[in-house]
């Protein structure tokens, strides 16, 4: 009886420091799960956020007055500037790495040739630029709603897609007004 008085005590001792590990260890995995949660609602609140600074119809407007017409309009500069800030500054998920990479270098020569004020220097960049804007915004899509990534794209041959005049609804004079920086 002596004997099983103290293992008594004793077995209510583990039990209780083994209640309470167990409520620490909960308590810590509900953190960890809770941090997860907050950690992607942030990252998925980035991306939507740098959707609409890398919206491919500042690319339209911009590539067709390069292209089209061999200048560099006012506000290029300001616009790439901001678009290659959006790039660095979002807390890009790992598998869009890729995506992010390429976008950034085109983007960065692009914004070479309009600091330069080179249109002649800028078409390539700004027809690269422009297809990859709408490949990013579809790959973007497809991440925010979990559906399976394209690859990188190929640049070989890579256009960017013809647009009408009423593209997504905008007029020309439209896209000008409500893209221009």
């Amino acid at each position: 009886m002596k004997i099983v008085l103290p293992l008594v005590a004793l077995l209510a001792v583990v039990v209780a420091i083994s209640a309470c590990s167990q409520s620490d260890s909960d308590a810590v995995e509900t953190l960890r799960v809770d941090a997860a949660i907050a950690t992607e609602a942030a990252q998925r609140a980035q991306i939507l956020a740098a959707l609409e600074p890398l919206d491919p119809l500042r690319y339209h407007h911009l590539d067709r007055i390069v292209r089209e017409e061999q200048r560099i309009p006012a506000e290029a500069v300001i616009w790439a500037r901001r678009a290659r800030e959006v790039l660095d500054w979002t807390d890009w998920p790992a598998e869009l790495d890729g995506h992010v990479e390429q976008y950034a270098e085109w983007l960065d020569s692009l914004l070479a040739a309009f600091r330069n004020d080179n249109a002649h220097a800028a078409a390539e960049p700004s027809k690269i630029t422009h297809a990859l804007a709408h490949t990013f915004e579809a790959t973007l899509e497809a991440w925010l709603n979990n559906e399976p990534l394209p690859a990188v794209p190929a640049l070989a041959g890579l256009e960017p897609p013809m647009h009408d005049e009423n593209h997504n609804g905008h007029g020309q004079d439209a896209a000008e007004n409500s893209h221009g920086e």
